[in-house]
């Protein structure tokens, strides 16, 4: 037995050594989240984590923003987000306005569009200060960022200007 001791101890030093270290290297689901992010920072989006829309329960996910051409004067602060069922009252299907406040009323065809381009695991539609953010679970990887590639870019611009502010007329002078 005390031939087997040194060995025991030096087999022990070694998972000692080695567990917290294999603890630390990311998982398969983490590095494939990774990639998708600096896609994304590499096609112009930022990425941040936000709480999971109330319909759908408690956790996070994250949200895909590009950022806005001109933020001057826009309407923000409205979010569509998934529902649990779909009904009629709804604004599109499953789809309805978080708080009871709605984009303006000309941005509403392309947002329709816009929802039906996203990934099937998508959440929520935001308009912040940053910008046309989607939140999604991420689940669908590259064929859902594939999605939001396409669909920000090509429904952004027209929803931007349609949740523009016009300018005041100024009276003309007498």
């Amino acid at each position: 037995m005390a031939g087997w001791l040194p060995l025991i101890i030096i087999l022990l030093a070694v998972v000692l050594v080695v567990g917290p270290v294999m603890w630390l290297k990311p998982s398969s689901r983490d590095r494939r989240l990774a990639d998708l992010r600096q896609r994304a920072a590499r096609a112009g989006m930022s990425v941040q984590m936000q709480p999971l829309p109330a319909a759908l329960g408690e956790g996070s996910a994250a949200v895909y923003t590009q950022r806005w051409r001109d933020r001057r004067r826009l309407q923000l602060g409205w979010s569509l987000e998934l529902q649990r069922m779909e009904h009629e009252m709804h604004f599109a299907g499953r789809w309805d306005w978080s708080g009871g406040r709605s984009a303006p009323e000309p941005a509403w065809e392309p947002l329709r569009e816009l929802l039906a381009q996203l990934p099937r695991d998508a959440c929520a539609v935001v308009a912040s200060d940053s910008g046309l953010g989607v939140q999604w679970h991420e689940d669908s990887g590259e064929s859902g960022m594939a999605a939001l590639e396409g669909a920000l870019p090509e429904f952004g611009p027209s929803i931007e200007e349609a949740i523009r502010q016009p300018r005041r007329e100024e009276p003309a002078p007498e």
